[in-house]
């Protein structure tokens, strides 16, 4: 398959409108996402939160970006330096793989859950933060600007159209 065939295609999401925060403030994240994937057969893609940070507050070009994966499909892989983990944390009752590179000038952070896909889950996305910083090296001074979920569609290779389906989704930024 050529590379190009791997890169996102979309990020079809639901974008938390809230004032930003330090890292250092966070009490909390709470999250509630139950979704449905149908007609996965050939497909690559992933269901993800997406949380961007920046040295600045309301910043358009975040210095770090968190992914959380709780559904990966078809051998999809997010971005990493050497292709393996960096740790196997567990957070919220779930063991999650993560994985460390750029994109750009931004470092890519990303937990996948080890029994993906996870199509029920609750959980406080402020304890993956509360990781890196303690760590990884995520320095606690970034101001969290932007919070997001959804799917990101690699490829397609069956034909079919896939049918991504969210019951129930809940974020707040406390």
């Amino acid at each position: 398959m050529l590379a190009e065939t791997l890169n996102v295609k979309s990020y079809a999401n639901a974008n938390l409108k809230f004032t930003p925060k330090k890292l250092s403030a966070l009490t909390s994240i709470p999250t509630t996402l139950k979704y449905t994937y149908a007609n996965t057969a050939g497909m690559v893609a992933n269901v993800a939160y997406d949380l961007f940070t920046a040295s600045t507050s309301g910043s358009n070009t975040p210095e770090y970006e968190i992914m959380v994966w709780v559904g990966a499909y078809g051998g999809a892989g997010p971005i990493s330096s050497t292709g393996n983990t960096i740790a196997t944390p567990t957070i919220d009752g779930i063991s999650w793989k993560l994985y460390k590179g750029p994109n750009g000038q931004m470092t890519v952070f990303s937990f996948v859950a080890s029994n993906a896909p996870v199509t029920s889950w609750s959980g406080d996305l402020n304890n993956f933060v509360k990781y890196l910083t303690s760590s990884q090296g995520l320095p606690s001074g970034q101001y969290l600007n932007t919070v997001q979920t959804g799917t990101e569609p690699f490829v397609n290779n069956a034909g079919v159209t896939a049918k991504f389906t969210v019951t129930d989704y809940s974020v707040a930024v406390n």
